[in-house]
């Protein structure tokens, strides 16, 4: 019985470790192409949405890591706890990049802006 939940266990890890590949890289080019188009546009909330994208990068490398340390029985909380404090301080930046644009934004008096879909279509006229 413990020798079948060790193999299902190993599956479930091989196969979350897939889906955690797939999702690094797919906020990788997310967040390339927000960040990009963002700059591009002058848009604060598009930059952020990028940057949120490579936090979720951090995030998903730190799960990653803890996935690949997942047979060390006796290490798995301590390693647990680690990948869950690296996600927790990517997400405390995330929040104080956002309070620090919002906060110039207010203290500046700077309105929102509507320009990016000008800014947009204008550097990508392809599309």
């Amino acid at each position: 019985m413990a020798e079948t939940a060790i193999l299902e266990r190993t599956a479930v890890v091989r196969h979350g470790r897939r889906l955690e590949y797939f999702t690094i890289g797919w906020n990788t080019l997310e967040g390339l192409i927000a960040v990009i188009a963002g700059a591009v546009a002058g848009s604060v909330s598009l930059i952020g949405f990028g940057i949120d994208s490579f936090i979720e990068v951090t995030s998903g490398s730190a799960l990653l890591w803890r996935m690949s340390v997942d047979a060390d029985v006796h290490s798995r909380e301590s390693n647990e706890r680690r990948a869950l404090q690296v996600v927790g301080i990517c997400f405390l930046c995330l929040a104080a990049y956002i309070a620090y644009e919002s906060a110039t934004d207010l203290w500046f008096k700077r309105a929102p802006s509507t320009a990016f879909q000008a800014s947009f279509w204008h550097a990508f006229p392809s599309l």
